[in-house]
């Protein structure tokens, strides 16, 4: 591959927009993060347990106003897992063409890049 192409670990999850229940992870969501299937199948593990220091309501908010015009957004933050640990990541957010219940899915891929800045 060239050098200017440069794999990087990822996760990939889904969400309900409204409530940021976490509906389905994949392997690496666990592998990375701790989480598993387990964790998420009750609901007491969401959107905001993983990105504590963001006001969700607000984040809403501003996915609706932005998916207006387009289905994803784009965002660095961090995770947090389920041992406590952060990791700097930049999130794909895609607004499915689904429902659930009534409520927007939202699928989520986040990449892992090792020199993501500060």
């Amino acid at each position: 591959m060239a050098d200017s192409m440069i794999a990087v670990p990822y996760v990939c999850f889904s969400i309900l927009m409204r409530s940021g229940r976490i509906l389905d992870i994949d392997e690496r969501f666990t592998e990375v993060l701790g989480y598993t299937e387990e964790d998420i199948k009750d609901g007491k593990i969401s959107f905001k347990n993983l990105v504590p220091d963001v006001e969700y309501e607000s984040l809403i908010q501003e996915f609706r106003e932005q998916f207006i015009e387009k289905r994803y957004v784009c965002y660095q933050h961090e995770l947090v897992s389920k041992d406590n640990h952060i990791t700097k990541v930049v999130s794909f957010y895609r607004l499915e063409n689904k429902l659930l219940d009534g409520h927007r899915v939202l699928r989520v891929s986040c990449a892992m890049p090792e020199n993501l800045s500060e």
